[in-house]
């Protein structure tokens, strides 16, 4: 596929869960955790929306929530959510960069009444936190800023059980032309 410059700047916001998918990919393509029925299952990795239940078709619209079943659930989890928050571009700064906010959403199941789900949480984003630490840059194009952030979401949601990171990226942007900056001045 061939992109003019401008095109490249707009997918650029893609382009960074793009490489953050194959990345969770690699770190978690043999960590597998497991399921309703004991059966260990591979950590599925996601993009900005969980996959719509199996019921819904193009002529049945979603009712949202209420179209879940347990068994589709079930299906989604152990995963890795990896939500696109927002760009922030600074003008202030010396160098012209775009700031990714980006949030990673991990999920998993257990109907176990020991409600030990928590520790399957933090020896996730312990994998990803350590990756992600250790290789800074994704496809030399975005840069990981610190703070990295991350924490178990304390909500009464058994036998699912989520956690998130929050991580910081930065890119290169588009500029003004040296010759529009120069005739504003004058």
């Amino acid at each position: 596929m061939n992109l003019s410059k401008k095109e490249e700047f707009i997918i650029t916001a893609i382009e960074l869960i793009d490489e953050l998918k194959i990345e969770l990919s690699i770190i978690f393509s043999d960590y597998s955790l497991p399921n309703k029925y004991g059966v260990l299952q591979l950590v599925k990795i996601f993009t900005q929306y969980l996959p719509l239940p199996s019921s819904i078709t193009l002529t049945n619209k979603s009712q949202g929530l209420k179209d879940y079943e347990s068994s589709d659930y079930e299906a989604n989890f152990p995963c890795v959510l990896i939500r696109h928050d927002g760009i922030i571009d600074n003008e202030e700064r010396r160098l012209e960069m775009t700031t990714h906010k980006v949030k990673l959403m991990f999920g998993v199941y257990d109907e176990a009444h020991e409600c030990q789900a928590w520790r399957d949480l933090f020896n996730m984003i312990e994998q990803v936190r350590q990756s992600f630490l250790l290789k800074r840059y994704l496809a030399d194009k975005f840069r990981l800023n610190m703070p990295v952030n991350s924490s178990l979401i304390d909500a009464e949601t058994w036998p699912v059980y989520f956690a998130e990171m929050s991580l910081i990226y930065e890119s290169g942007r588009a500029s003004m032309p040296a010759d529009f900056v120069h005739k504003r001045r004058l």
